[in-house]
């Protein structure tokens, strides 16, 4: 079952920390119901890409991530634009390294600002 990654800058945060690494991305992009093309893009496009998104707060919001976790030590993160006229996703591979656990992951994805927060805001 798929889950909504709530702020990308969360997934940023643990590639950049090292606590998953990306090791495979895939672009499909359907332009009408019998047009399908795939590519290929670098794991080093992919990480350069959603951190200028992560960067450009006003469109951060612009495409949705969603994630599963497959088996012990993988992730596999789909995120797509919201389009209606063109389908184009991107499919992610990902290898949580040793010390951390789906747990850890899971929860980095799940929190919010108020996660963050060191204080109450209302009693």
């Amino acid at each position: 079952m798929s889950r909504r990654i709530l702020d990308v800058s969360n997934l940023v945060e643990l590639i950049e920390k090292g606590t998953i690494t990306v090791t495979k991305v895939e672009n499909k992009i359907k332009a009408c119901s019998d047009i399908t093309e795939t590519d290929d893009v670098t794991p080093e496009k992919f990480i350069e890409s959603i951190q200028f998104l992560n960067e450009a707060k006003l469109f951060t919001n612009g495409i949705d991530f969603y994630y599963e976790f497959t088996g012990r030590n993988g992730v596999h993160i789909e995120c797509a634009m919201k389009n209606p006229y063109l389908d184009e996703y991107f499919y992610v591979e990902c290898e949580i390294k040793d010390g951390f656990s789906i747990e850890d992951i899971d929860k980095k994805f799940k929190e919010t600002i108020f996660d963050r927060m060191d204080r109450k805001i209302a009693v």
